[in-house]
């Protein structure tokens, strides 16, 4: 009796630990990196060109003239993914602190005061809930809503 109570307390204890590396917090600075990186920067330029050429935004990394998506990557983004409606995917890498996060860019068309026309970006993510820590110019966005 007394080795099947030690052998569920081992259980428990391991169930805890892999839980709390699962929700382990985002490195502010490895996230920063990765947003701000040139190749994360590439692909904005690529989207917002085909944005701004054609009327129908892009939806892959080929229509924008991209790299395939694992040839954009670094320490902290495993690939770059162009998807319907010019959306940039960036899917992170655990040097971020959390596994398989993810973070879009989602581009809209805005006109200035003067009529020309530009591309903003908003950023999201479906499955980092504290990334306005980390990035303030982003919000959680849970899978589905």
């Amino acid at each position: 009796m007394k080795l099947r109570n030690r052998l569920l307390a081992c259980i428990a204890t391991a169930a805890v630990l892999v839980s709390g590396s699962a929700m382990a917090a985002v490195n502010a600075n490895e996230l920063h990196i990765a947003l701000t990186s040139l190749k994360l920067a590439l692909a904005k330029m690529g989207v917002a060109n085909a944005i701004l050429s054609n009327p129908t935004p892009p939806s892959s990394n080929a229509e924008a003239h991209l790299a395939a998506p694992n040839q954009l990557s670094s320490q902290e983004i495993s690939s770059v993914l162009v998807s319907t409606g010019g959306v940039i995917n960036v899917y992170l890498t655990p040097a971020v602190g959390v596994t398989d996060g993810i973070v879009q860019l989602v581009p809209k068309l805005v006109t200035d005061k003067q009529g020309k026309k530009g591309v903003q970006y908003t950023c999201y993510s479906p499955n980092i809930p504290d990334i306005a820590t980390a990035a303030p110019e982003c919000t959680y966005h849970a899978s589905g809503k």
